[in-house]
C-alpha cells in the first residue's frame, strides 16, 4: 500500500502544472460547498443566541397560521404571511393582558418615514410600542434618559444606538427635537449598543420606539400590529400560557386561526428550518463546482492512462494484476480529490477569518464541514477516478508493450 501511494505522488509531482489545475478544480468546489455551509451554521448560531436572550418565557404572537409541531409545515410556510399588519388587534392585547400568568405585552406597530435632525437625516425602523417595551424585550436597554409613559410622553421616542450616533454624534440627545414627517417628537431616551448577536445586533441598534397611539394617528388613525411581544411571568408555565393565549385568541377571530403563538423554542425552529433550507440551496448549487472538478480529473486521468500505456504493459508482464492497476490508478485520483479537499479546508478558514473581521458574520467551521469536505473528495475521487483505472486494467500486455 505504501509503495502504491508513494508511486502516486511520485506520478503527481511529474506534471506538476497538470496536477495543480486538476487539484483546483476540486479546491474552488470544496470552498464553495463548505464556506457556505459555515457561514449559514454561523447565521444559525447567531440566530440562536439572539433568540435566547429574549428569554425562555417569553412568547410572540405574529399573523399566519403555521403548526409549529410539524417542522415539514413550518418549513414550507410562506415567510409573506408574517408581514401582514391586519388580523392582530388591541382586543387581542388586553385579552392577553388578561391571562393571569402574563407579566407584560407589547405591540410592535411599524411606521414608515425618516427621522431628521437639523440637516441630518437617519431611516431606523420605526415602531410603535407600549410603555412596557423594556420589560417585554430584555435584549433591549436604555443607555441615557429613560422608557416612556404613554400618557405623560405622547411625542417621545426613544433612538437606536445608530440613529443616536447617525443624528447626535456624541452630544447628548436627551430632550432635543426630532422629526418623523410632519410629526415633531422629543428625544427622552437612547438605546444601549446591543451586542446579543454579532450578525443581527443591527436590528435593535436601528430602531426607534415611539407610544403605539402616535403610531396609530401617523397611520392614517388604523393600529397596525405586525407581532405582539408577551413576557410571562418567571414562574408560569410556557406551553399552559401558549395553549391559553390561543384560546383567547380564537374566541377574538371567531373560531378562525390566522395568527401563531410562538414560544422561543418555536422561533429557533422556524428561523433554524429557513436557514437550512437556503443553505442547503445554495450548498447544492456550489457543488456543480465539484462535479466539474470530478469531470477535469476523470480527463486528465484518461489521458495519463493513454501516455503510460507502456509502464501498464512492463508491470502486467512482471506479474501486476488487473486490481493491482487499477488499485494504483483509483489512488492517484483519490489522493488528487483529497489534496483539493485539505486545500479547500485551508481555504476555507482564510474566507471564514476574512468574513469575521470584515463584516458582522460570523461563520462557523464545525467538525462535520471538515468531514464533509474530506468526504467529498474521496467520493469524487472513487467516482471519477473509477473508469479510467478500470481502463488501464482492461490493457493487453502485449499491446501495451508494443505502444510507443
Amino acid at each position: 500500500m505504501i509503495s502504491v501511494i508513494k508511486t502516486a505522488f511520485a506520478s503527481i509531482w511529474r506534471k506538476k502544472l497538470t496536477s495543480f489545475l486538476t487539484v483546483l478544480g476540486v479546491v474552488i468546489g470544496v470552498t464553495a460547498v463548505s464556506s457556505l455551509i459555515s457561514v449559514g451554521q454561523g447565521l444559525k448560531n447567531d440566530v440562536g443566541s439572539l433568540i435566547q436572550g429574549l428569554g425562555t418565557n417569553v412568547l410572540v404572537v405574529i399573523s399566519g397560521s403555521i403548526d409549529t409541531s410539524d417542522a415539514q409545515s413550518m418549513s414550507q410556510t410562506n415567510p409573506a404571511n408574517f408581514m401582514t399588519d391586519d388580523i392582530l388587534t388591541l382586543e387581542d392585547i388586553d385579552s392577553i393582558e388578561a391571562v393571569d400568568e402574563v407579566q407584560a405585552v407589547t405591540p410592535l406597530s411599524v411606521v414608515s418615514g425618516q427621522i431628521k435632525y437639523g440637516t441630518k437625516t437617519d431611516a431606523p425602523m420605526i415602531v410603535g410600542v407600549s410603555s412596557n417595551i423594556l420589560t417585554t424585550m430584555q435584549v433591549v436597554e436604555i443607555d441615557r434618559g429613560e422608557g416612556f409613559d404613554t400618557n405623560s410622553t405622547p411625542n417621545g421616542i426613544i433612538l437606536g444606538y445608530d440613529t443616536t450616533q447617525e443624528l447626535f454624534g456624541d452630544s447628548d440627545p436627551i430632550g432635543q427635537k426630532v422629526t418623523v414627517g410632519t410629526e415633531e417628537f422629543q428625544v427622552i431616551g437612547t438605546m444601549k449598543e446591543s451586542t446579543s448577536s454579532a450578525s443581527f445586533a443591527s436590528e435593535f441598534n436601528n430602531l426607534a420606539a415611539i407610544p403605539l397611539s402616535k403610531a396609530t394617528e401617523m397611520n392614517n388613525g388604523e393600529t397596525t400590529i405586525l407581532r405582539i411581544l408577551i413576557k410571562a411571568k418567571d414562574d408560569a408555565d410556557v406551553p399552559s400560557v401558549k395553549q391559553t393565549i390561543e384560546d383567547k385568541l380564537l374566541a377574538n377571530h371567531g373560531g378562525e386561526e390566522d395568527f401563531t403563538v410562538m414560544t422561543q423554542d418555536d422561533v429557533l425552529d422556524l428561523f433554524s428550518q429557513f436557514l437550512n433550507m437556503a443553505t442547503t440551496l445554495v450548498s447544492a448549487i456550489a457543488a456543480i463546482s465539484i462535479i466539474v472538478g470530478g469531470i477535469g480529473i476523470m480527463n486528465i486521468m484518461l489521458v495519463t492512462v493513454t501516455e503510460r500505456t507502456r509502464e501498464i504493459g512492463i508491470r502486467k508482464a512482471i506479474g501486476a494484476t488487473n486490481l493491482a492497476i487499477m488499485f494504483q490508478f483509483l489512488v492517484e485520483a483519490i489522493i488528487i480529490t483529497m489534496l483539493g479537499g485539505i486545500f479547500g479546508v485551508l481555504l476555507t478558514y482564510g474566507i471564514a477569518w476574512g468574513v469575521r473581521t470584515q463584516t458582522t458574520l460570523k461563520p462557523a467551521i464545525t467538525l462535520d464541514v471538515l468531514w464533509l469536505a474530506v468526504g467529498l473528495s474521496i467520493v469524487v475521487g472513487v467516482i471519477f477516478g473509477l473508469m479510467p483505472a478500470m481502463r488501464a486494467a482492461r490493457k493487453n500486455p502485449i499491446e501495451a508493450l508494443r505502444y510507443e
